[in-house]
């Protein structure tokens, strides 16, 4: 928004509106920065939950490679591959959205459901690589988890830019042009209310002199 000071007619009713619209955008000001503040609130709740799907994810996983690597040191490389193929991809993930303080963040969820079941004869495999199934989908629900708080962290995080660019804006240009603004009609209001006072005591001593 562009306010020139000198291009406002300099009246008590301009002066008025001016004083009016910098109180509402002070208000809204203040909103913005409370929203800033619960934003901030958010993140590092979502940091926290990260960190503890990372973690838990991380951890699922390590042990799933390691029985895989063990199977897989088992039978050999050829079976692996082949029980793999055979297997139809199956896996189904909901996505959805929630909103989270009036930002659209993504919800997912793990189709339980669409998981297939192991392929294989359980007696003529090692326990290793049942071992490993069981971690992997133990870690599925963790995983979409961390992928959605990821996602939830990165959208509010682009709503807090945007909301800190709006706070910047009305604090270095929006702010200071109305107060300059207000500032310079004061001044010639101040003036021609002077002027008046001096007319007014020059006229009255005039009369006087008659």
């Amino acid at each position: 928004m562009s306010l020139e000071a000198r291009k406002i007619l300099p009246t008590k009713i301009n002066y008025i509106r001016l004083r009016r619209e910098e109180k509402t955008i002070r208000k809204i000001r203040a909103i913005l920065e409370e929203k800033r503040e619960v934003l901030l609130l958010h993140i590092r709740e979502s940091i926290d939950y990260y960190e503890r799907y990372y973690n838990d994810v991380s951890s699922l996983l390590r042990e799933a490679y390691h029985s895989y690597f063990r199977a897989l040191a088992s039978v050999g490389y050829e079976q692996i591959r082949s029980i793999a193929e055979s297997t139809p991809p199956s896996l189904r993930i909901e996505i959805g959205e929630r909103a989270l303080f009036a930002v659209k963040v993504p919800a997912l969820s793990l189709a339980e459901e669409s998981i297939g079941e192991p392929s294989y004869s359980l007696a003529e495999m090692p326990s290793e690589l049942t071992d490993a199934y069981v971690k992997i989908r133990k870690a599925m629900s963790s995983l979409i988890k961390l992928i959605e708080v990821e996602l939830s962290l990165r959208s509010l995080i682009d709503e807090l830019r945007e909301t800190q660019r709006l706070i910047n804006a009305i604090d270095y240009a929006l702010l200071p042009a109305y107060e300059r603004a207000i500032h310079y009609i004061r001044l010639i209001l101040d003036e021609r209310m002077r002027e008046e006072f001096i007319r007014l005591k020059m006229l009255k001593k005039k009369l006087a002199g008659r």
